[in-house]
C-alpha cells in the first residue's frame, strides 16, 4: 500500500502539527484523564465512602474514620476511561464540488479529509481511541478504534484513498451504526447533508436514546451558499444523472434563502437533541474551525 502521507502536503502535516500545540494551550489539563466512567474501579481519585461488608479490600478501608468513629468505612475510587469515538465521514459524489471560480478555496473534500486527519491526531495524542467510517448511501470503509498512536496510519490511509462519488443516505448509515457503537461514545459526523427526505432528526434521536454523545461538522463550500455564478449555465449533479440549465441570477435569491433555512433547521434540530452544531464554511481556515470544536468540546466534559 502506498504510504498516505505521501498524498498530504507538508503544509498540511505542519498544520496537523500546530494544531497539536493550539490544542494544549487551549485545553491542557482539560481534556486528557478527565473522561469519567460511572462505574467504580481502582484507581487513585477518591469518589466516596461506603460501609465496610466482608469481601472488601481491607487495604481501601479508611483507618482514621475508623479510629474516631469505630465504625468501618471503604474507599471507593472512580476509574479514568479513555473516550471512543468514530468519525463518520461523507465520502459521496457531492462532497468532491470543486469550484469553478479563480478564488482559491479548498475543495470541499480536501478539507473535510484535513479536518478529520487532525482531528484524529488530537484524539490519539490524548490516548483516547477514535475509528473512521466512510460512507455514501452505505458504509464504504469502516476502520475500528483504537487508541495506540501508530493507529494515525491506518486513519490516514483510509482518508488518502477516498473517492466521492455515488448518492448520500446518512439515515440508513446510522441506523445500521447505531446498534455496533457503545453505549456513551461519540460519533462525530462530517458531512454537507445534501440530503432528500431523509429524517435525520430521528436518526440523531435514536443514537442519543443510547447515550452516544453526537457532533456534527456541516462542511459547505462558499459557492454552495451563494450560488455566486453569471450567465446561462448548465449545473450537472455530482450524485445523480441529472443536469439543469438556467441562469443563477434569476434564483440566487430564493436559493440563498432555502439553503440558509435549510442550515437553521438542522441547526435547530440538533440543539433540540442536544447534539453540537458546528457549521464550517470552506474558506474558513482549519485551525479556527478546530478551536471552536474544542471551546464547544470543553462545555461537554464532564468532570
Amino acid at each position: 500500500m502506498e504510504n498516505s502521507e505521501q498524498k498530504f502536503d507538508t503544509e498540511v502535516l505542519s498544520r496537523i502539527s500546530n494544531l497539536k500545540m493550539t490544542a494544549m494551550n487551549l485545553v491542557e489539563g482539560l481534556l486528557t484523564g478527565q473522561h469519567r466512567s460511572l462505574h467504580k474501579g481502582s484507581s487513585v481519585e477518591f469518589a466516596e465512602y461506603k460501609d465496610y461488608s466482608p469481601g472488601d479490600e481491607i487495604r481501601h478501608i479508611d483507618w482514621k474514620v475508623a479510629g474516631k468513629t469505630d465504625k468501618y468505612h471503604v474507599k471507593q475510587f472512580q476509574q479514568s476511561t479513555n473516550l471512543k469515538c468514530t468519525i463518520l465521514l461523507d465520502a459521496s459524489g457531492s462532497m468532491d464540488y470543486d469550484s469553478p471560480l479563480k478564488e482559491h478555496t479548498p475543495k470541499k473534500m480536501e478539507y473535510a479529509r484535513n479536518l478529520v486527519s487532525a482531528l484524529s491526531y488530537l484524539l490519539l495524542k490524548q490516548f483516547d481511541a477514535v475509528g473512521l467510517t466512510l460512507f455514501n448511501d452505505q458504509v464504504i470503509e469502516h476502520i475500528p478504534p483504537r487508541s495506540k498512536a501508530s493507529h494515525f496510519k491506518n486513519i490516514l490511509y483510509g482518508l488518502a484513498n477516498i473517492t466521492p462519488q455515488g448518492s448520500t443516505d446518512i439515515v440508513e448509515v446510522l441506523v445500521g451504526l447505531s446498534e455496533r457503537l457503545p453505549k456513551r461514545s461519540m460519533l462525530i459526523l462530517v458531512s454537507d447533508f445534501f440530503i432528500q427526505n431523509q429524517d435525520l432528526q430521528k436518526s440523531l434521536k435514536l443514537l442519543c436514546s443510547r447515550g452516544i454523545e453526537v457532533v456534527l461538522f456541516h462542511v459547505l463550500h462558499p459557492d454552495e451558499m451563494h450560488l455566486p455564478f453569471e450567465g446561462d449555465i448548465v449545473f450537472e449533479s455530482l450524485e445523480a444523472d441529472l443536469s439543469i440549465g438556467l441562469d443563477p441570477h434569476d434564483i440566487q435569491e430564493e436559493y440563498q434563502s432555502m439553503i440558509q433555512t435549510h442550515i437553521n433547521l438542522l441547526k435547530e434540530n440538533c440543539n433540540g437533541l442536544g447534539v453540537d452544531y458546528v457549521f464550517l464554511d470552506t474558506s474558513e481556515s482549519l485551525d479556527q474551525a478546530l478551536s471552536y470544536y474544542l471551546l464547544k468540546r470543553k462545555s461537554l466534559i464532564k468532570l
